[in-house]
Formats: structure tokens, C-alpha cells, sequence
């Protein structure tokens, strides 16, 4: 059993401390912009190892599979076979981007917890590779295993009720009905995924915080931190989540138009609408091997990188706050 209990919620507090919590650690907002520096450093790193293969990976298989569209009975195969070999050439740099990103997760996060929670600085370069960040990798790990667990029952429950009440309006001979109850059923499952992975983000994202502050590993256990702070905590990374997705989303286009503009020139539009895919594809390919096209796309890594930093830490900032008011608050007091 966890010795985790839920505590009294206090309003005492400016909304502003929860939603931009992330700039608030004793570090303040300084020990912020550190953390990002680093972790767009990091996760630069990353992507510039794992994101090029996937790229080639990528054009390759567009090239099969335009070459399949037109292909006949006795070119069909090797379409086939390189559309295939493209698809498994993608899996070394997508586990390594995976494994990459959750690990420079659980080292932002550490590193975040430890100065907001404990007010340890940690010198010039923030982050370690010990406890701490295998306990916020287990934790990361937990939470969304449980959420696809979560997420299976959820589309079965709701699929099981529709199917059993499609059922029974089909044997009173209601064909009608039964079409509008698989309609009906269908817009629930929608709505009810929606809504779940709602519940489920807001109800257990104190897990990495609550893991920060304990140094013990949490997940379940984060679910009693948000009871009577459920709303206050979804309204704070709701307006945290959107700010960090409009910055993420302006460095990342930003990027994308800027540093891989020249994939689409050398006549691409052109051959594109001359109906020759194949011809465009050679085109892309030759791109990405000239010298501009390779700046580009560095600069095109650095920015998403930076976007994916702000991201990441903005959203630590309303969990961190609510995991220290739950620490702070008096177990004694009668809830309300």
C-alpha cells in the first residue's frame, strides 16, 4: 500500500504560481532558461543522429510506392520488396528517437525537481545520469503503460455496451435503430476517448513531481495529489499547455520553412504537376545531399529541439506547484 493520502486543497494561492510554476523553483526564472539551453542542446543531439536515416528512409518509400502505382506484374515485387526494406530501415532511428527523448525527459525532469523541491543546483551543466533519473524514467514508463491499459478498457467498455444495445434493437427488428445506435455508439467512443485521455492526463501528471519530491517511484499514487485540485490543476495546464504549444508550434514551422525550403526547389512543384512523381522524388533525393539542404535541416532540427525543450518544462511548472501545496497543506484539516 502507498503511504501517499490525499490532503486538503487551498485556494490560498495566485493562479499565476500554477500555471507558470515552471519559472517559479528557487533557481527561478534563469535556473528555466538554463534547463532549456541544455535540453535543446540535448535534444538537438538526438535528432540530428536519429532523424537524417528516418528522413532517407522516408523518401525511399515514397519512391516505392510511386513506382508500385505504375508498376506491372513483373516490376510489382521489387516495388514491394523496397517499400518494405524503407519501412525497416526506418525502425533503428525511430527506437533511437524513443529511447533519446525519454531518457532527456527524466533528466529535465530531475533536474527541475531537484531545484524546485529540494534547492539543489547542480552547477553549470544541470543534469546527472543516477537515481533520480531511473526513478522519473520508471515513473514515465508506468504512466503511459497504465494509460494504454486505461485506454484499451475504455474503448472496450464502450464498445461492448453500443455492440450489446445494437444487439437487442436488431433482434426486436429495428434495423433502423440499430444503425442509429452504432452511429450513436461510434460518436460515445470518440467523445468518451476524448474525454478519457482528458481525465487520465490531468489525474495523474503530479506522477513525475510526486516521484521529484519522494525520490520514490509514483504513479497510482499521483491520483490522490489531485483530488479536490483536479480543476485547478486542469485549467493551470490547460493555459501552460497552450502557450507551450503555440511556442512549440512557432519554432517548429519556423524551421521547417526555413531550413527545408530547399528540399522543394530544382523544379519539384513543376514535376509534380506534370503528373511525374518519380522525377520529383529523384529531384527531393538530390536535395538532401547539397550542402544547403543539410544547413537547412540542422537549423530545422535546433528549432524543433528548442520547441520541444519549452514544451516539456513549461508543463512541469502546474504539477510541481500542486505537488508542493498537497506537501505543504496539513493532513488534520477536515475536507470541505
Amino acid at each position: 500500500m502507498s503511504d501517499i493520502e490525499a490532503r486538503p486543497y487551498s485556494k490560498d494561492y495566485e493562479i499565476t504560481d500554477a500555471m507558470f510554476g515552471a519559472f517559479r523553483s528557487p533557481g527561478g526564472a534563469r535556473y528555466f532558461w538554463k534547463l532549456f539551453g541544455w535540453s535543446t542542446l540535448l535534444f538537438s543531439l538526438v535528432y540530428l543522429v536519429a532523424v537524417p536515416p528516418i528522413v532517407r528512409a522516408y523518401v525511399a518509400l515514397i519512391g516505392g510506392a510511386a513506382g508500385l502505382e505504375n508498376a506491372d506484374a513483373a516490376t510489382a515485387e521489387e516495388a514491394l520488396e523496397s517499400i518494405s526494406a524503407s519501412m525497416f530501415s526506418m525502425v533503428p532511428g525511430l527506437i533511437l528517437l524513443t529511447i533519446g527523448s525519454l531518457a532527456i525527459l527524466a533528466v529535465v525532469r530531475s533536474a527541475f525537481y531537484r531545484r524546485y523541491f529540494h534547492d539543489e543546483a547542480d552547477g553549470v551543466f544541470p543534469f546527472r545520469l543516477g537515481a533520480d533519473e531511473w526513478r522519473q524514467f520508471l515513473a514515465q514508463l508506468g504512466y503511459w503503460g497504465l494509460f494504454i491499459v486505461f485506454y484499451f478498457v475504455l474503448i472496450f467498455v464502450i464498445a461492448l455496451i453500443g455492440g450489446a444495445a445494437a444487439g437487442v434493437s436488431a433482434a426486436a427488428g429495428g434495423d433502423g435503430a440499430s444503425l442509429a445506435i452504432i452511429f450513436l455508439m461510434m460518436a460515445a467512443l470518440y467523445i468518451g476517448m476524448i474525454v478519457g485521455a482528458v481525465w487520465y492526463g490531468v489525474k495523474f501528471a503530479p506522477a513525475g513531481a510526486l516521484t521529484g519530491l519522494r525520490r520514490k517511484t509514483h504513479v497510482l499514487a499521483a491520483g490522490k495529489i489531485t483530488r479536490n485540485r483536479f480543476w485547478a490543476l486542469f485549467g493551470s495546464l490547460f493555459v501552460a499547455g497552450i502557450i507551450g504549444y503555440v511556442i512549440y508550434y512557432a519554432l517548429f514551422l519556423t524551421g521547417l520553412f526555413t531550413g527545408l525550403s530547399g528540399l522543394f526547389s530544382g523544379g519539384v512543384f513543376d514535376q509534380l504537376m506534370s503528373d511525374n512523381p518519380e522525377a520529383a522524388i529523384e529531384t527531393m533525393a538530390a536535395q538532401t545531399r547539397t550542402t544547403g539542404f543539410r544547413i537547412g535541416a540542422i537549423f530545422a532540427i535546433i528549432m524543433t529541439a528548442a520547441g520541444q525543450a519549452f514544451y516539456l518544462l513549461i508543463l512541469m511548472g502546474p504539477s510541481a506547484f500542486f505537488v508542493k501545496q498537497w506537501n505543504e497543506s496539513d493532513p488534520r484539516e477536515v475536507f470541505t
